[in-house]
């Protein structure tokens, strides 16, 4: 499945647990769902491209660089992510995956950006994470 700005209903529980959904300035083009990293160059949000990197959050909306995307960051928060590889399955600790720009089943746990909560076969699709 390839990424999509159709993608609807990122954000599974709405105030449930303590979370906040920030602006930050789009660095290039972010699909909902993405999860997101700061590049120090420029100081906005790209999808996340350096393995085992720490995550600032989700995107849940899309967006093209130089715009708004709205970030939702915080522990506890059940939302779809773009997740890759077969071995991300429920209960897998998830990081960031380089060069994709999606969550992978995480090689160090101290890395853990998310949980997994459900089994899928795609190279590249979206699954239930909640957020650490």
């Amino acid at each position: 499945m390839a990424k999509s700005n159709l993608t609807t209903e990122i954000l599974l529980n709405d105030g449930g647990a303590p979370g906040r959904i920030l602006p930050f300035t789009a660095g290039s083009t972010i699909y909902a769902g993405d999860p997101l990293q700061m590049t120090a160059a420029d100081e906005q949000v790209d999808a996340a491209t350096v393995s085992g990197g720490r995550v600032l959050g989700v995107a849940l909306t899309a967006a093209t660089s130089g715009n708004v995307v709205n970030v939702i960051s915080g522990r506890g928060i059940l939302l779809n992510a773009w997740v890759s590889g077969t071995a991300a399955t429920a209960g897998s600790m998830l990081e960031a995956r380089g060069t994709t720009g999606t969550l992978a089943k995480a090689a160090n746990n101290a890395n853990a950006t998310a949980i997994c909560l459900e089994d899928g076969t795609a190279t590249e699709t979206l699954k239930k994470v909640m957020l650490l």
